[in-house]
């Protein structure tokens, strides 16, 4: 008969141990706590254990007070606090976990187990789900053990199936287990909560709390030695946080844990339990090995320390909080896992089992990546099934680089392997089967937003991965009757229309976290990242077939969830067997509902329409080639889609003259580039291509303004195909509405060795970045960019100046200069050139032509200068080059250092030194482009500088005064307007302007010879603007428009009589600057009457003209009716206005009646401005 301790036992201090007799239980009474402040408890000993049966119970509940230690933790109630020694230790076994040999059916009372076990019969043991549904988790208890203590017989009938199955893979030589695990569940040390009324709804259990304290100085520091134990009903539930945890078992704040084991926990169960099971927190170095868990609420293993060792453990039925007791908690987004470790630190993993748990496995963060320090032992061993995410890494992982390795995980609902973590991840030697997704790869940062690029990716070697094992159970599914499927709906991975299972999704490289679990697990919320690659090599791949009536296994699959990009997978040495073609691929199309102002605005994103997998050695697609998406897919079909031939920008689809380019002239095919090789297979909705090597290019705008001003859609044309890139949608909130900001962020497909057009529907943006992906140094493209501005593009290749190929390093090494040497068929950059960033500018196209090459970046910057040109005389190249007459005298009249003009082009007849009918000379105006790259802008020309040098140039050819200036006889010269830098308002102005294939505005500026008033000025009553108010034109001898608005000139108008005598009576803005060459009135106001009134319009005081006549008639009435006429207007100021208030009542009654009398006369006028022009009169005032 057992022997009852019933003593109030409270605390223990300086005790040796309590006597033990062989059968004992220590039940505590009224104050429901034990202490042992640098006391010891001791039921056994290590090499010594308790061979008789010890129960300790523990008593108490909600209502029991909390015993709050000084400078220590809250033990809470019903506990056993351990600040001293604990050892208790009941009997070893040889075997805690095993796995069946053979399926055991549901209704069976027979279990076969691969290991001959010591278990007892009377004992209880638990046996894992192998389905995906965890709550097939049984336990039962041994009737008989029989045949070398490896086939047990139960108490009770399965109430489900637990298959062992073993699989080798043909001509691989490589197989994998798929079986249940059985523990035992019983030991002859107990620590059980005491039940009550109520128990059951308050899950409220023993405890067991190792840690520490300090009273009077003196600090109490717990060690437990904790082998071969069972708690049954322990841990609180709700108690979770590290501050108060209230687990079965809890390490607290103990810090490094001897090396000899002063503190451990070996061979222990866990069952029906109402929290974690062991909890580790501020302890390191501490053995966790051998225990049996079944039946948590929450995690089975928790950890927060460093260095502590997970080995050879057994959790089963690990439910979440949310779902226990038949909840469905809406509010909760904790994702809790099986096993625990992503808090601590240098964890060592090993051959330990979770199966079946509510969400996932093991959260964990991986292991060093190869070439990485790793102070600890590598993991190997662990499996994880029956639950929802296999392994499950969330703002988890290491820096650097985390290593996955050595696991076997199967019959996962959703995923296999999840993570989402700021560093690259390597998953090594896995075996992965019969999970929804195999495998899940996210990774962000840094943001797109910043223009930082990164070189992180995803490698998967020498793994196995199934998608159907031969017995695989269609019938298994989880539906939302369970509440956790339920409550999960937003979180399960993707699937084939199909349904089925898949083996890997196509990456996601995005800016930043997704904010999962609060948001869809797959789901993005940020932009794209700039980089990223998934590498697959040396893996295996079975069953992607068509299963289960209708479905299909598909091995790569992009994410329907992701409409920005997901980027490019490379594979080699793959091996296939039981897969069959059509199981390969499948690229989803794009989400059309995304088509919206909030999100991709008019057209689709891109994301599905460039996800590529490239086939390094052929091993998966039968050749070496590449996948390629059917980018075309609704071109100019459904127009939702917002894909077509109207999506081109306008400047692609134009000539220089300004006619319209056919489309099936310029660009007859649409699309990625593609060749004969190429075969669209309806299955996978994309190409398989052998012909030619694929990559991805990054166009990327540098500009301030690269979220808030829209660039796409971006054309891309190669070989006669074009395509279209949209860029990533809006993923901004503000104030409750989406931000309306979309990156200029561009990713396209292209064929390596291939040349390129690139067009912006939007002004092109003056910062540029173009980068090829994942490629060899020796690979290249070069790329045709047109700009729809004319400014100077100085390009960059690692910071350092890349000089265009018409242009050489001057003697000094400072600067680019002209190479007159090089004939027009040279500019063009070389695919096989080793000059990164080799670049040339065709002003007549308005191209940039680049090489870019290798996956070093290419960064081309607007530089705000002024581009002049005009035709010199009769004269040879030669004659020119040798003279340094021309840059000095400009630099003296403009009162700038010489090293800011350059000449940059000259174009004649020929390039050849021999004498020439004269040539064109362009020079350029502005800070000469820097060697070095750098966010300095000490000592640089600012915009206004450079509208001011413009102004004088102009001025000083529309007077006449340039030759003498320049020492050369020049009668014109074109002159360009500086660019306002992207943060100036002036480029919104820009940006406004539609983008047209003609050059950006050119003035022209020559001595004007002809001012010509294009429209009339019409006659209105005195006191009211005229209603037609008159332009003037100012243009040179041959009729050209010369443009005085470049220039601080401005145009004066003034009003005459029939004696051709100046007078007042002409009011609003009389003064006025041009516009171009158009001067344009809009409130010239008459305020005289008279007949034979004329307006001369004044340029500078050097040129005018004289508008047509015109009569001011007015009648006075007054308020009873009866009339009087109005006499002239006196020459004099004050008389004029006297009158023109006098009439101007009567006018504006009258408004209506005048307009109806004067109309035709109106339509004469205005017929007759059209046609004719008066008599020019120049004359020096």
């Amino acid at each position: 008969k057992p022997e009852k301790i019933n003593q109030n036992v409270t605390v223990i201090r300086n005790n040796p141990h309590i006597p033990c007799k062989p059968q004992m239980v220590l039940n505590l009474y009224q104050l429901n706590q034990l202490d042992c402040p640098g006391g010891r408890l001791i039921g056994g000993w290590e090499d010594n254990p308790f061979k008789g049966d010890l129960k300790i119970v523990l008593r108490g509940n909600h209502t029991t007070p909390d015993w709050a230690l000084p400078e220590g933790p809250n033990q809470g109630a019903k506990v056993l606090g351990v600040f001293g020694e604990l050892d208790l230790h009941g009997i070893p076994r040889s075997i805690y976990k095993t796995k069946l040999s053979e399926t055991a059916l549901a209704g069976s009372k027979v279990l076969s187990l691969m290991d001959a076990v010591d278990w007892q019969e009377g004992e209880e043991i638990v046996i894992t789900t192998t389905s995906y549904d965890f709550h097939q988790t049984e336990t039962r208890s041994i009737v008989k053990i029989l045949h070398d203590h490896k086939i047990l017989i139960l108490n009770d009938s399965l109430s489900y199936t637990h298959f062992a199955e073993k699989y080798h893979v043909p001509g691989t030589g490589e197989s994998y287990m798929l079986a249940a695990d059985v523990g035992i569940l019983s030991r002859n040390i107990k620590i059980v909560g005491e039940d009550y009324p109520g128990w059951s709804e308050d899950s409220f259990g023993a405890h067991v709390l190792v840690g520490s304290f300090t009273e009077n100085m003196m600090t109490f520091k717990g060690n437990a030695r904790i082998s071969n134990v069972e708690f049954y009903h322990s841990g609180q539930e709700g108690f979770r946080d590290s501050t108060d945890p209230r687990y079965a078992v809890t390490f607290l704040n103990l810090g490094q844990i001897q090396e000899h084991g002063s503190s451990y926990i070996r061979g222990c169960a866990f069952h029906h339990g109402f929290s974690p099971a062991i909890g580790v927190f501020g302890t390191d170095g501490l053995d966790i090995d051998d225990n049996i868990i079944h039946f948590t609420v929450g995690e089975g293993i928790r950890i927060w320390g460093n260095a502590n060792r997970v080995r050879g453990n057994l959790i089963a039925l690990s439910v979440w909080p949310g779902t226990y007791q038949n909840r469905k908690d809406l509010s909760s987004t904790l994702w809790h896992a099986a096993i625990e470790i992503n808090r601590g630190t240098n964890t060592v993993l090993q051959n330990n089992v979770v199966a079946g748990f509510g969400r996932a496995g093991y959260r964990i963060d991986g292991e060093p990546c190869p070439g990485q320090f790793n102070p600890v032992e590598k993991w190997f061993d662990n499996e994880a099934h029956g639950g929802l995410y296999g392994i499950y890494m969330n703002q988890d992982g290491l820096p650097g680089c985390s290593l996955i390795q050595g696991f076997t995980i199967w019959t996962c609902w959703d995923y296999g392997i999840y993570f989402q973590t700021t560093e690259s991840v390597h998953i090594y030697n896995v075996t992965l089967v019969d999970n929804g997704m195999a495998i899940f790869p996210m990774i962000y940062m840094p943001a797109a937003i910043s223009h930082k690029i990164s070189s992180k990716s995803v490698q998967i070697k020498s793994s196995l991965i199934v998608g159907s094992s031969p017995g695989f159970n269609c019938s298994d599914v989880l539906t939302n009757d369970d509440p956790n499927i339920e409550l999960t709906a937003a979180h399960r991975s993707p699937r084939s229309p199909s349904g089925g299972r898949s083996g890997i999704c196509w990456p996601t490289f995005a800016s930043a976290h997704n904010m999962a679990p609060r948001k869809p697990h797959a789901g993005i919320m940020s932009y794209n990242a700039i980089s990223g690659l998934l590498d697959i090599s040396g893996s295996t791949f079975v069953g992607f077939k068509n299963v289960c009536s209708g479905e299909t296994n598909v091995i790569f699959i992009t994410n329907p969830l992701n409409e920005d990009l997901q980027h490019p997978i490379h594979v080699k040495n793959i091996k296939l067997v039981d897969t069959t073609e059509q199981s390969k691929i499948f690229i989803h199309r794009p989400d059309i509902s995304k088509v919206n102002p909030s999100d991709c605005v008019d057209m689709v994103c891109d994301a599905k329409r460039k996800s590529f997998l490239r086939d390094i050695d052929g091993s998966f697609l039968g050749n070496a080639g590449s996948v390629i998406p059917q980018a075309e897919y609704e071109w100019d079909g459904n127009s939702q889609v917002g894909i077509g031939d109207y999506r081109i920008p306008k400047a692609m689809l134009t000539f220089l003259n300004g006619s319209r380019i056919p489309v099936t002239e310029k660009a007859p095919h649409k699309g990625i580039i593609r060749d004969s090789t190429c075969k669209y297979l309806p299955e996978w909705q994309s190409y398989q291509c052998f012909g030619m090597e694929y990559a991805m290019i990054v166009i990327e705008s540098l500009d301030p303004d690269t979220e808030t001003r829209r660039l796409s859609p971006v054309a891309i044309m190669g070989n006669g195909y074009v395509d279209l890139i949209n860029g990533p949608q809006d993923h901004g909130w503000c104030a409750g509405y989406t931000c309306q900001r979309r990156l200029s962020l561009f990713h396209s497909i292209v064929a390596l060795n291939k040349s390129y057009e690139v067009y912006f529907t939007g002004t092109s943006p003056q910062n540029l970045r173009l980068m090829l992906l994942n490629v060899d140094h020796n690979k290249a493209v070069l790329v045709g960019i047109f700009f729809s501005t004319l400014q100077r593009l100085d390009v960059y290749v690692n910071n350092l100046l890349v000089c265009p190929k018409t242009t050489i390093w001057n003697a000094q090494q400072k600067h680019c200069e002209l190479n007159n040497h090089l004939y027009k068929d040279q500019f063009l950059p070389n695919l096989d050139s080793t000059v990164l960033g080799e670049n040339y500018f065709d002003g007549t196209y308005q191209m940039l032509y680049l090489l870019v090459k290798g996956t070093i970046p290419v960064e081309i910057h607007t530089a705000t200068v002024i581009f002049v040109s005009f035709q010199l005389p009769v004269a040879t190249e030669d004659d020119f080059y040798t003279s340094h007459n021309l840059v000095k005298n400009l630099a003296l009249f403009l009162k700038i250092p010489s090293d800011k003009i350059r000449i940059s082009k000259i174009r004649g007849k020929s390039l050849r030194r021999k004498r020439s009918m004269g040539f064109i000379i362009e020079i350029e105006i502005g800070d000469p482009p820097i060697q070095f790259l750098s966010n300095g802008t000490t000592g640089q020309m600012q915009l206004s500088e450079l509208q001011e040098i413009a102004g004088s140039l102009g001025q000083a050819v529309i007077l006449g005064n340039i030759s003498s200036i320049l020492g050369f006889n020049i009668s014109s010269m074109s002159i360009t307007n500086p660019l306002p830098s992207p943060s100036d308002s002036g480029w919104i102005k820009v940006t406004a302007q539609p983008v047209e294939r003609s050059a950006f505005p050119v003035h022209h500026v020559a001595f004007v010879s002809s001012l010509l008033v294009i429209t009339q000025p019409v006659a209105a009553q005195p006191g009211q603007p005229f209603p037609q108010q008159p332009s003037v034109k100012a243009t040179d001898s041959d009729g050209n428009c010369v443009s005085v608005g470049i220039t601080a000139l401005t145009l004066r108008a003034i009003l005459k009589d029939s004696n051709n005598n100046q007078v007042n009576g002409l009011s609003g803005n009389t003064t006025i600057p041009f516009s171009s060459c158009w001067a344009n009135y809009t409130d010239l106001t008459p305020l005289r009457t008279g007949k034979n009134y004329k307006i001369e319009f004044i340029l500078d005081n050097v040129v005018g003209v004289e508008s047509r006549t015109f009569s001011l008639l007015a009648e006075s009435v007054s308020s009873s009716g009866s009339s009087s006429s109005s006499s002239s207007s006196s020459g004099s100021s004050s008389s004029s206005n006297s009158n023109a208030s006098t009439v101007g009542t009567y006018a504006q009654i009258m408004t209506v009646v005048i307009s109806c009398l004067i109309g035709r006369m109106w339509l004469l006028e205005i017929f007759m401005a059209a046609v004719s022009t008066l008599n020019i009169t120049l004359r020096s005032y």
